[in-house]
């Protein structure tokens, strides 16, 4: 079985860490956890002290957003593989060894995800994803997505069977270390938000497959760390502007641009 690294971005998680790390990341044979944590003052550096080794964390003095930590995170590695998961998104380390080894095998896949979850136990609509178009943002800002019209998340039963996608949760995901490092990592210029639609986007353009496969699962309780409601909605504008700015026509920037 390959082995791999594990990276985690940490702010203001005392109420999930301690789950997140029970379910064995810290001392698995094939696994290295690194966690980087954000500044966090609620105690989640206390939790990770209390298990991880020294140099399994990284502490930032300020709250650098996810892309810069998570770069981070994968500097201080060196496996083949990289699983990018959030301290809130609960699996299994089989199942995330499954994953890399299905990449292993698969040398056309770049990025591999899986069924994402609910606490109880419905599946989470981005679970199955696709790229941002302008319609397709629309679709979902104004609930037409409801009527059968395409938005950026498929349907709930694409979510049953495995298949090759736009784009997977971005709450946990494997993707090559040569692939990831050639692509220079996640655009540092995303504080939060569509920085892993912005990587998966750029890992379709060199080539390379994203799958999705249903048969492997994680829980995941979403945006369970403490931020505050207005900067979190002001880092979502952002990162959808960027996103647009980056990979979509001129016209389809204007009109988002004008979008609430």
């Amino acid at each position: 079985m390959p082995k791999f690294d594990v990276v985690t971005v940490s702010h203001e998680n005392a109420a999930t860490i301690q789950r997140y790390l029970s379910h064995g990341f810290a001392g698995h044979d094939n696994a290295r956890l690194v966690v980087v944590d954000n500044a966090s003052q609620d105690g989640t550096v206390n939790k990770l002290q209390a298990v991880l080794a020294d140099h399994q964390i990284v502490i930032n003095t300020d709250n650098r957003g996810y892309g810069i930590a998570a770069n981070q995170g994968a500097t201080a590695g060196h496996q083949a593989y990289i699983a990018f998961i959030n301290p809130d998104c609960f699996v299994d380390v089989d199942a995330v060894s499954s994953l890399v080894d299905y990449l292993h095998k698969n040398p056309e896949i770049g990025m591999v995800g899986c069924r994402v979850l609910n606490q109880d136990g419905s599946i989470q609509s981005a679970s199955c994803r696709r790229l941002p178009t302008f319609w397709r943002v629309f679709y979902h800002m104004t609930g037409l997505y409801r009527l059968g019209l395409p938005g950026i998340n498929k349907p709930a039963d694409c979510a049953n069977q495995s298949a090759s996608v736009e784009a997977v949760n971005g709450a946990l995901f494997v993707i090559r270390r040569d692939l990831f490092e050639r692509l220079q990592g996640f655009d540092e210029a995303f504080p939060l938000h569509f920085e892993d639609l912005d990587l998966m986007k750029r890992c379709l353009d060199a080539g390379y497959q994203i799958h999705y496969l249903a048969e492997l699962q994680a829980i995941h309780l979403k945006g369970h760390s403490t931020q505050h409601d207005s900067m979190v909605k002001q880092w979502k504008r952002q990162g959808l502007k960027r996103y647009f700015k980056k990979h979509r026509p001129a016209w389809e920037q204007w009109m988002v641009n004008r979008l609430g």
